[in-house]
């Protein structure tokens, strides 16, 4: 008598247990992180940039002297070629690229 007992209540939990995750249906295959993606909105060209100057005009400090005072509360400030050392090309050449980068298709 306990041993029918036992193997219906063995087979009710198989039953429980098989219904639980046999109803979940498989989900999207994960993406691969190697595979190149299209972007969902084309990159917008910025607009705000000194073709004078070669950096964003917001941050230009040879166009707008008004910006000088933050840029040295910040400690980015080279003295010697007075403007921010973040846009200082002569002492930073590495940074040239990233400007580039930045410049719009018609400032190029």
């Amino acid at each position: 008598m306990i041993r029918p007992l036992s193997m219906t209540g063995s087979f009710l939990l198989f039953a429980l247990f098989a219904a639980c995750n046999g109803d979940k249906e498989p989900g999207p295959a994960p993406a691969q992180p190697d595979a190149p993606r299209a972007p969902l909105v084309e990159k917008a060209q910025v607009a705000d940039w000194c073709k004078e100057h070669g950096v964003p005009e917001s941050v230009c400090t040879r166009c707008n002297p008004k910006l000088v005072d933050e840029f040295k509360k910040k400690g980015d400030w080279c003295t010697k070629h007075d403007l921010p050392d973040s846009q200082c090309l002569t002492c930073h050449p590495e940074f040239a690229a990233k400007f580039a980068a930045m410049a719009p298709k018609s400032a190029k």
